[in-house]
């Protein structure tokens, strides 16, 4: 068998090939898809790692959903034109362009976007608007301090060194993590 051969037969390299084809052909809806994939496996492992005692450690599946609809309807569309707009107004090859990027990013645009993530969910999973407000009243300084502190360096990395068609695919790779540590404390910090 030829080396070429090898090579197209390689499921992942398929995968990643026709995963770049629609992010070049239907970039939002797949950053879209992205986004609630990674939102919604980020909430099972934290859902694992730490078992809610109401669901007696079985997954919710409609925090599971709350979780996939949140980053398919909210965040992968959001940072699609997020991204590409900070583009626009901060050019790059401009004077400070990607200290400018990442100071809006962090001080402007992820206070309201956190709070904006944390109601949809808590909305989602069927918490209405007064639980979910208190939910956010008690989690969203300490989630949004952890955003800063984590997240700072990784935006200056994609904002400097990613080129802005696949931020949101950088972003995602990262979050998984986040996504599980934000479904964690979320639950530990309302539960006790």
């Amino acid at each position: 068998m030829s080396l070429s051969k090898r090579k197209e037969d390689n499921p992942v390299e398929k995968a990643l090939k026709a995963y770049l084809k629609l992010l070049q052909e239907k970039p939002v809806i797949t950053k879209a898809c992205t986004s609630a994939v990674v939102s919604s496996l980020g909430n099972i492992i934290s859902q694992l790692i730490a078992p809610n005692p109401q669901t007696k450690g079985r997954i919710s599946w409609r925090s599971t959903l709350a979780y996939a609809s949140s980053g398919f309807c909210v965040s992968g569309p959001v940072f699609h034109y997020f991204y590409v707009n900070l583009e626009k107004y901060f050019p790059k090859g401009r004077p400070n362009a990607a200290l400018k990027k990442v100071l809006f990013d962090r001080l402007i645009f992820t206070p309201p976007f956190i709070f904006l993530f944390l109601y949809v969910v808590s909305v989602l999973e069927g918490q209405g608007h007064a639980a979910s407000m208190r939910r956010i009243r008690d989690t969203y300084w300490y989630i949004l301090k952890m955003n800063w502190q984590v997240w700072t360096i990784i935006q200056f990395i994609n904002i400097k060194y990613i080129p802005v068609k696949y931020r949101v695919l950088f972003g995602n790779a990262v979050s998984l993590i986040w996504s599980v540590f934000i479904s964690y404390k979320r639950r530990s910090m309302t539960s006790s």
